[in-house]
């Protein structure tokens, strides 16, 4: 009985190598004995050819996010021969799968086997640039008991890790509003910020940080949640306390591209609408200075006089941007904010109380970062980057000026060591000394400041005043 089986399997073994010399009734014996023998088999072949129609040559995105899938994994690198390539655009090697040779994979405790094949009809010629019709596929060999269970999620996560891969090796670009007719226009994004050399202090630097890998790995969670995957930041702070490098660091991390939308140059909420829909997924749109970036404060609101359409049209016509409060609302929050996954939107200020409290709210602006006077800890991440020093016998002194009232800016300090890298000793007590200067500084400023804010709520209760009694 076993000898019978054995030259039965030799003879339809022989029966694949020689279709072309069989006729056709025993040809299709040959498939219908082949779908049979697969049916009692333990295991499913997935066939994922390189083209979805071979005669349009349409191609087939699945087989591509496979092929950079396979390309990173450990055993291909290892197979006996492999092919190296590095794609247009990206800094990193890629490994090919040897024909017909299989390497294996696990995904959630399930084991499965990947092979690639490629026929070549030479009867088919001129269609490729060896004189063939070369026919590409990856056959991916799962057991009949798991196919049901993983396969769509396998084959997701292998789509998923691709689109990762492509963007991390990609270059990234930064985006500018150059013109008023809702373009973009980008250059390649290349700032060096990271967190490791950001001068943040430690606690609010890992609070930055897991918030970003939260937000990274909650799809499911937006989803079941009904919430757009958008994160919102607001950063605020003196100026030169490091909004930008903050900025640039969180890109840097999260490989996303930047826009960064200049509202004076935007002339209408529907222009503000079409630059959303021309951004695209993974990325973080910046609106720096929003306070100053256009008329939409609380105050500014209330003193505003109220323009009919026909005039703002004029306006817009006439190069004013009529862009008004509620559509920067939408634009952080309304429905087309969701048209697009995984955006980062990140406005900043250095007078947090001059904006309307409608965009402070959670939803538009989520976490809202004080970016203050560099502390102790952030001027040691500044020593170490300049200088290349991890401690000083002047340090104490410094962090007692900083805790007695001292107060300089990340840039402030930076500009020092800049002008003192080749002394550190100098560098040192150059920032004690600013450290002293700025005390006596803040404190005449302080109060100037306190008889400004004064005058500021008395224009601002006669401008409501004013405006009830207009209405």
């Amino acid at each position: 009985m076993e000898s019978d089986k054995t030259m039965l399997w030799s003879m339809m073994g022989l029966l694949s190598l020689q279709t072309n010399a069989i006729p056709t009734y025993l040809q299709q014996l040959y498939k219908l004995w082949k779908s049979y023998r697969e049916n009692l088999s333990a295991f499913s072949h997935i066939e994922i050819p390189e083209c979805e129609e071979p005669c349009m040559g349409t191609n087939n995105e699945i087989y591509r996010s496979v092929r950079l899938y396979l390309s990173n994994l450990e055993a291909t690198a290892n197979a006996p021969s492999v092919s190296i390539s590095r794609p247009s655009r990206t800094s990193k090697l890629g490994f090919s799968l040897p024909a017909q040779y299989k390497v294996k994979d696990e995904y959630i405790g399930v084991q499965m086997w990947w092979s690639h094949e490629i026929k070549v009809d030479e009867k088919a010629g001129g269609r490729d640039r060896g004189g063939g019709a070369t026919e590409r596929k990856y056959v991916l060999k799962i057991s009949n008991k798991d196919k049901a269970r993983v396969l769509s999620s396998y084959l997701e996560h292998i789509s998923d890790f691709a689109y990762n891969l492509q963007r991390r090796s990609q270059e990234r670009k930064l985006f500018s509003n150059t013109e008023s007719r809702g373009r973009w226009s980008s250059v390649s994004f290349k700032h060096p910020s990271t967190f490791e050399t950001l001068a943040l202090d430690p606690d609010l630097k890992n609070k930055v940080q897991k918030d970003l890998d939260t937000f990274q790995e909650s799809r499911e969670f937006y989803r079941r949640t009904g919430r757009a995957w958008k994160r919102g930041y607001l950063l605020y702070g003196p100026p030169g306390t490091g909004k930008s490098s903050l900025i640039a660091a969180i890109a840097n991390y999260m490989n996303y591209d930047v826009y960064d939308l200049e509202l004076t140059k935007v002339l209408d909420n529907s222009t503000l609408r079409e630059l959303l829909l021309a951004t695209s997924s993974k990325s973080v749109i910046v609106i720096e200075d929003i306070d100053c970036a256009a008329n939409l404060s609380a105050k500014a609101m209330c003193r505003r006089p109220s323009k009919s359409n026909k005039e703002g049209s004029k306006q817009s016509r006439r190069g004013y941007s009529t862009i008004t409060l509620s559509g920067l609302l939408n634009f952080a929050d309304g429905l087309w904010s969701s048209c697009g996954e995984e955006r980062i939107m990140i406005f900043t200020t250095n007078h947090k109380n001059r904006l309307d409290p409608a965009l402070l709210r959670s939803g538009r602006m989520d976490m809202h970062i004080l970016l203050s006077y560099c502390g102790f800890p952030a001027f040691k991440q500044l020593v170490f980057n300049y200088l290349e020093m991890e401690d000083h016998k002047l340090f104490p002194c410094v962090e007692e000026k900083m805790q007695s009232g001292g107060c300089l800016t990340p840039s402030d300090i930076c500009e020092i060591l800049i002008q003192n890298q080749s002394e550190p000793d100098s560098a040192v007590k150059a920032v004690i000394a600013a450290l002293e200067g700025s005390k006596r500084l803040d404190e005449a400023v302080s109060s100037e400041s306190d008889v400004s804010d004064e005058e500021d709520e008395e224009e601002s209760s006669s401008s409501s005043s004013s405006l009830s009694e207009d209405e």
